[in-house]
């Protein structure tokens, strides 16, 4: 995946998966964190409710942020930080787990983001 290209990208497994291009002054961590606001949302709408949440993503900032290790202090992000709590308090489940997942093997996200790129999304 082209690293400074801001595009975003979710994968509910077997449920949805989706991806988009977010314009030319989106940083990569405003991506990430669209492509999770993304994801729950289609969760929410959809009324579907699950016992655990697996949240996996390769911005550590993000899921480290996401899980309150780490501060949200850039003025850029906490908006996005708000609306990923706003919307993971919306889905119907027991509990929530973020997971940092090295960029490599996280290949079902980057294989979205690829073909964003290639389609000119």
């Amino acid at each position: 995946t082209q690293s400074h290209v801001p595009f975003y990208r979710f994968l509910i497994l077997s449920i949805a998966e989706g991806s988009d291009f977010l314009g030319n002054d989106v940083s990569n961590n405003q991506a990430e964190y669209q492509g999770l606001i993304e994801g729950l949302t289609y969760l929410a709408n959809n009324y579907i409710s699950c016992h655990g949440l697996y949240v996996r993503g390769d911005s550590e900032i993000v899921i480290r942020q996401m899980e309150g290790e780490y501060q949200v202090r850039s003025p850029n992000i906490r908006r996005y930080h708000h609306d990923a709590q706003e919307k993971l308090d919306e889905i119907d489940c027991n509990f929530v787990s973020f997971r940092h997942v090295a960029r490599d093997k996280n290949w079902e996200a980057d294989q979205l983001a690829n073909e964003s790129i290639e389609h000119g999304y």
